[in-house]
């Protein structure tokens, strides 16, 4: 029988945890209490300690948060936002939200975060003087380089734009929730801390900023039929509070199942041509192993298109060997209608072509990781020959 390895598989993740699923799922019914709760008041201060800040405000998705997140500080029309354009289009959309424009930097090749290098040579663009915050993604699980941000910030005498930290993708990862004075969080299943359902954060020890946010989720209200300013609806559900707590005590033990694979990945995957592995930091927490593919041969290397299609010849070939794959991200931000820029990204149309994400979970095993290894050596070695 062919072996098939999934490209997640929560089910592995939850089946201990059915027990405790059930008995929060208890309390919250028999409280009658269903948004908003104790459950969320807890969930809130324990995810804020954990993540190394004091106070945080739960809300409805990951998108939300970055939108509490911008509305709390104050941005809005006639403001423009930074973020860089190989990550996914909800940081981007939750800036085009406000009514601010949409600045988008290219990453750094090796880390496939933000470039300080680049925000620098957007500080010296016409409109700079418009910039009002910068959103940093901690991208695939790797901390982004807050340190070198600021600096690129202060040596343009910037030192009134706020960074927020988008960490949709970073759950655990030492430093990354106190590296900003905001930083963001979504619950989507899939993520490392992932509810049964939709979520998100914003953590802070701001309490200015936090009470702002936690007005603007709740329609606005100052009190029960008195509103401050216009709001949305983003409250936080109390049965995935209550999930989210339990699953909060596992979270330091998947991350280091998670660089556990990350390491038999790279062990295995070790000098195969045209294949690049991720850059290890102690605080990765691999959300996905994300590698870049490309031919080895002639001008096809740098032809993006070309490039984009060895990717997907490899991912097709994987899957007929039962190898599940994804692409993070295929199409970037800035070359979506909606947010086109006149600035050259190239490493942005580089990793578009190029990334392919491996099979990633905790609970993921050995002899999956062999197979997963084994078929993309096959399959690169004969691509090559092919061509």
């Amino acid at each position: 029988m062919k072996l098939t390895v999934p490209f997640v598989d929560l089910s592995r993740v939850h089946a201990p945890l059915r027990a405790d699923f059930e008995a929060a799922f208890a309390e919250v019914l028999d409280s009658g209490w269903f948004l908003l709760g104790q459950q969320t008041k807890a969930f809130e201060l324990e995810f804020s300690a954990h993540e190394g800040h004091s106070m945080g405000v739960a809300c409805g998705s990951g998108s939300d948060a970055l939108y509490l997140a911008l509305r709390a500080v104050g941005v809005g029309p006639g403001d423009s936002v930074a973020t860089v354009a190989n990550s996914f289009v909800a940081t981007s959309e939750s800036i085009a939200r406000t009514g601010a424009s949409v600045s988008l930097v290219d990453p750094c090749p090796r880390t496939y975060c933000m470039d300080p290098a680049d925000l620098s040579r957007l500080l010296d663009e016409p409109g700079a003087e418009d910039l009002k915050a910068v959103i940093p993604v901690h991208l695939y699980g790797r901390p982004a380089d807050i340190a070198g941000l600021r600096q690129s910030l202060d040596a343009a005498g910037r030192q009134d734009v706020v960074l927020i930290g988008d960490a949709a993708q970073a759950h655990g990862s030492p430093g990354v929730g106190s590296a900003t004075e905001l930083t963001c969080y979504s619950f989507y299943p899939g993520k490392n801390l992932g509810a049964l359902g939709d979520g998100g954060m914003v953590i802070s020890d701001n309490a200015a900023l936090i009470e702002r946010m936690r007005s603007l989720r709740n329609h606005g209200r100052a009190s029960k039929h008195s509103v401050g300013s216009v709001g949305v609806n983003s409250r936080f559900d109390e049965i995935q509070a209550g999930i989210l707590r339990i699953k909060l005590k596992c979270l330091r033990e998947w991350s280091e199942a998670r660089r556990a694979v990350a390491s038999a990945y790279r062990e295995r995957l070790a000098g195969i041509s045209g294949l690049e592995l991720p850059e290890d930091v102690p605080e990765h927490v691999y959300h996905l192993f994300v590698v870049q593919l490309g031919p080895v041969c002639g001008e096809r290397q740098a032809d993006l298109a070309a490039r984009a299609a060895y990717r997907d010849a490899v991912a097709q070939e994987l899957a007929k060997r039962g190898v599940a794959t994804g692409q993070h991200y295929p199409v970037a931000v800035h070359q979506m209608p909606p947010y086109r820029t006149g600035r050259s990204l190239p490493v942005s149309d580089r990793l578009a072509a190029s990334v392919l994400s491996l099979p990633m979970f905790p609970g993921l095993r050995l002899d999956e990781i062999d197979h997963v290894c084994n078929s993309i050596r096959e399959v690169i070695a004969d691509l090559e020959e092919a061509l």
